[in-house]
């Protein structure tokens, strides 16, 4: 490692999946580089290097299992994990600040409600994606988090009648799971395509069996229709912090509608004591002010524009890497990906800071994981999903193959990779 007057100065911005697993990944490589100080043992101090994450939580949220949280207490309030909970974090040149990404420039990021700006010689932009409340986390620390999702279940719990609107991997998931768990409710999905799971990625077979699914456990589907209208009697409220630069992060507004009236565009009128909106997200890009240095744009309409060892696509900022949703990596928007991303970003920084000086070191890669594009001899590729609809149903689809129902229910992971998640958040133990 260079030594220098001054620490080398690395942030992450962001600290779910793809941000925790570049944290993870630079403790590894550039603090506990002993395999004595793998997380048993902390590593040493190290003067060099100095560490931070910037996340507007406390706290690890799994939103893998979310749909399930908000119908299962016991389960749901295991999903937060605190930062202070991780031994490895607390390391002498690891920090961990709390505060809103506003603005993201070539060597310095600002905060909501405070004039201080972390430096930085090396970045990790992992902002992810905003999906609005109570999919995306609106809390900020794990109290407020099992307070926001006491509520949610009591809504869920007291209704008779729950429409979820949206039929991508969220509302399909949520749909069956409140269904699963409450048979005797009316659960409608509400969905503008023909089949859920939109997107050339997916087969229409494997569609085909998620609506399957959904009907069999006796969820009501509307699809080829789109909501035009709705009158609610009355909406949750979720406080919404004020945001000095960009848009406010939809996930700190709340989505769910109490006792509202939906009309389609067929006219339909569908009435819900809960109506939960799972539609789309939204990328953090425009929090990121890098301007171009070149006539291509830094930004695309997928995220910002990386290269194959996950730097930001321009010579400019050779020095910034985008892990996971934010970045325009043509992979799935899922927690797998976004986690080898941080992970192939943590590696190259760690191998630049390593490379002798005058020395440009070669950098790692993904494997590419085509999902519905075309292939360099003109095949379709497609992905690998695993749809959990309640505790008994699963649907797979693996390459253009959608795996057997039976087989799909042995694959599962009964806790949704809870348990593998949070062991992996614990280096050593």
């Amino acid at each position: 490692m260079h030594l220098t007057n001054a620490p080398i100065r690395i942030a992450v911005a962001g600290g779910n999946y793809g941000g925790l697993s570049a944290m993870r990944e630079l403790y590894l490589q550039l603090l506990a580089t002993d395999p004595d100080y793998n997380g048993t043992k902390q590593a040493p101090p190290n003067p060099n290097v100095k560490i931070t994450l910037i996340d507007r939580r406390d706290g690890f949220v799994h939103y893998l299992g979310m749909t399930r949280g908000l119908c299962q207490s016991d389960y749901g309030n295991k999903l937060w994990v605190p930062y202070s909970a991780m031994p490895w974090l607390q390391h002498s040149s690891i920090s961990v600040k709390k505060g809103i990404v506003t603005r993201i420039a070539s060597r310095h990021i600002e905060l909501a409600d405070t004039s201080d700006r972390v430096e930085f010689d090396y970045l990790v932009v992992a902002l992810g994606l905003s999906r609005a409340a109570p999919i995306g986390v609106a809390a900020s620390t794990r109290d407020e988090y099992l307070r926001d999702m006491d509520r949610q279940r009591g809504l869920i719990s007291e209704a008779q009648s729950v429409v979820v609107v949206g039929g991508g991997a969220v509302g399909t998931e949520l749909a069956a799971e409140i269904k699963s768990d409450f048979p005797q409710k009316e659960v409608t999905l509400i969905h503008s395509h023909s089949l859920p799971i939109p997107g050339p990625s997916f087969t229409s077979e494997f569609r085909q069996s998620v609506a399957s699914v959904l009907q069999s456990l006796g969820v009501k589907t509307l699809f080829c229709e789109r909501v035009v209208d709705e009158s609610s009697a009355s909406s949750t409220e979720v406080g919404v912090m004020p945001v000095k630069h960009g848009d406010i992060l939809p996930e700190l507004v709340d989505s769910v509608k109490r006792n509202a009236t939906l009309t389609t565009s067929s006219g339909l009128k569908v009435y819900g004591d809960v109506v939960f909106n799972c539609l789309g997200v939204k990328t953090k890009a425009s929090l990121i002010d890098l301007p171009s240095s070149s006539n291509e744009p830094i930004f695309s309409p997928n995220g910002i524009r990386v290269n194959e060892s996950m730097q930001v696509d321009d010579p400019s900022y050779s020095h910034i890497f985008a892990a996971g949703d934010v970045s325009s990596k043509d992979v799935l928007k899922f927690a797998g990906p976004a986690s080898r991303g941080g992970r192939i970003a943590a590696s190259n920084i760690a191998r630049l800071i390593h490379a002798p000086i005058g020395e440009t070191p070669a950098l790692g890669a993904p494997k590419r994981k085509v999902n519905g594009d075309k292939n360099g001899d003109g095949e379709q590729e497609y992905g690998f999903i695993k749809l959990v609809l309640g505790e008994r149903h699963a649907v797979i689809q693996r390459g253009p193959e959608v795996v057997p129902t039976k087989a799909a229910i042995h694959m599962m992971s009964p806790d949704i990779k809870l348990g593998k998640a949070t062991r992996k958040l614990y280096i050593g133990t």
